[in-house]
Formats: C-alpha cells, structure tokens, sequence
C-alpha cells in the first residue's frame, strides 16, 4: 500500500493520499539519487549497521519508542534492504524483486531510470512492524505493507517500503516495489491505476498479473464496475476490496487485452510523466470501444488460469536466526 509519505492492503498512501510525511531519517537515503549509480546487477552487500536498537531497561524505566529494523543492510540492484536478523544472500525473493523493474519497463514503456535507489524495512515480526506503524504513523489504517513516499530537502523524494517477514512476503513487496517504481517517474498515478498495476505486478512474471482470488471472485459474482467512479476515488480509505478487484481488473485488460486496451495505457502512462493532472481514462476508453464495460467482461471471461499455486518462486518467508 503506498503511503505519500505512500501504502498494502494494500495503497501507498499519500496520506491519505495527499498527506506527506517528514523523513524518516535512517542509514542510506534513498530516493532516485542522482549522486549514487549503482549498476543493473550489483551482488549483495550485507553489513552490520553502526546503529543503537533499544531493547528498554530493567530497572523500570520506560521503553524506548519502536525503531526500523538496521543491524544489517543488504544492498541488491537498487535496493537496500534493512533488517535486524541475517538473511541469506541466495533466497530467491532477492533475485525475483531484481527483475520487476524489467517487467514494468517492457510492459508501460516507462524509463526506469539505473539510478534510483529504495529502501526496504523488513521487520522481524508482526507486531514490531505494527507497533513501529501505530507509533510513527497513527492515522494510518491497518496493512501488511507499505510504500512510502517522503521528500528529502534539496533532493528528489525518499522511496521506501516497510513490512514484516510473513508468509506474504513474496507478494507484499513486489506490491509494494511496484508502488516504488512507478513513482520514481511519474508526476501522478491515479488511485485506482496505482493500486491496479501492483495487484498485477505482486505475482510471478510467469502468471501474466492473474490475481487467483480476485478472478475466482468476479467469475463467481460478474463483472460490476463503473470505472468514472473508480477515477474519482482519491483517499486510501475508499479503496476496500471490491474496489481493489475492479482496479484489478480494468488494469489487467489494459495490460492483457485488446490492442487498442493496451495502446490507450500506453500512451496514458507516457501522459503521467509528463502531468499531475491526466484526466480521467475513461473518455479514451470510449473512443475504441462501443462499451468498454461488456469488454471488461469479454477479458474477464475469457482468462484461464495457468499457473498453480505451487509453481511460484520459493522464497523464504523470514530469515533463519542467527
């Protein structure tokens, strides 16, 4: 979920979409730095961080406030992961979340730039992350991820995601590093398109963005979405499931779909680099397809599964203790 500071349920936040949150000051800055270039494939880096993680006091006195996870960084492609337990170089999570921007580049058309560079906040366990939420960012709702999106004074904005080592951790961050790249290089992402590509991007290349539940959803209930009203959402807490799965899956025919489906995202993602003030993509849809709506409902009917739940990368869902 993105949070501007930005958020999973997933939405990066701006808090709740426009809000935008001071730094969170801690190890490496991050952000698209322009002074730091890091090659396509750097191998991993992982080193203790100099950096005091209070564990309170045995003496009564009042423990001190949640902190990020820092005793080690592991530095990949464009990204440092922090966390406070070893984690293995050769987990496959590490090798998967190197190629997204890849993906995203050869299907938006979007030029990810080599030098951006995010950071990553992998708590230990749910309630450390929770507790870390509730403390630095208490308005915010309860997710299991988030992006979040800070400005840096003098400097292009802080990427960063935090979530915990659960059992989704494969699809939480690929969602959220999703969130990350797209707002490397767009002036805007609306809402809806946001949430939309992360839902299809969090899973396996392989599996062409089919989200399994939301398709064994809409087939069982149909297809019942008005995307001008999807457009209009613009705070986080509008966003619950059935909205999730319509950004789904009007995103996925975008992605998937026609011809003309794939050309109208195409040029409107060119259009989002460019303003913060793209208009809505309904009109365009409208201007290749008699009703949008029945096609909607033509592509969802016309998927089929190709992927079983076991054949998606293995990743390690938390590290080993040391």
């Amino acid at each position: 979920m993105k949070h501007s500071a930005h958020c999973q349920s997933r939405r990066s936040l701006r808090g709740a979409r426009s809000l935008v949150l001071l730094a969170v000051g801690c190890g490496l800055a991050a952000g698209c730095a322009d002074w730091l270039a890091l090659p396509s494939r750097t191998p991993p880096i992982t080193q203790p961080l100099i950096r005091s993680v209070g564990q309170g006091d045995e003496l009564g006195m009042p423990a001190p406030a949640p902190t990020l996870p820092g005793r080690f960084a592991t530095r990949r492609g464009n990204y440092v992961f922090y966390h406070d337990v070893p984690w293995p170089s050769s987990d496959t999570l590490l090798n998967d979340v190197e190629t997204l921007p890849d993906e995203l580049r050869e299907a938006l058309e979007l030029p990810l730039g080599q030098t951006c560079l995010i950071q990553v906040f992998l708590f230990e366990s749910q309630e450390r992350y929770e507790r870390y939420i509730k403390a630095r960012y208490p308005h915010l709702p309860t997710r299991r991820a988030y992006f979040l999106q800070e400005p840096r004074p003098g400097g292009r904005d802080d990427l960063k995601v935090l979530t915990w080592m659960g059992e989704h951790l494969y699809t939480d961050l690929r969602h959220e590093l999703t969130h990350a790249w797209l707002h490397s290089v767009l002036k805007e992402v609306p809402l809806w398109l946001d949430e939309g590509l992360a839902s299809c991007f969090e899973w396996p290349a392989s599996q062409r963005g089919i989200h399994p539940q939301h398709l064994e959803h809409l087939r069982r209930q149909g297809v019942h979405s008005d995307l001008s009203r999807l457009e209009r959402l613009e705070r986080v807490e509008e966003m619950e499931k059935p909205e999730y799965r319509e950004a789904w899956a009007w995103t996925h025919f975008l992605l998937y779909g026609p011809p003309p489906a794939r050309q109208v995202l195409r040029e409107y993602m060119q259009h989002l680099r460019n303003t913060s003030r793209p208009g809505p993509l309904w009109p365009r849809l409208q201007q290749h397809f008699a009703d949008p709506q029945a096609a909607l409902q033509l592509h969802v009917e016309s998927l089929e599964w190709p992927v079983r739940w076991g054949s998606r990368p293995v990743t390690s869902a938390t590290p080993p203790a040391p």
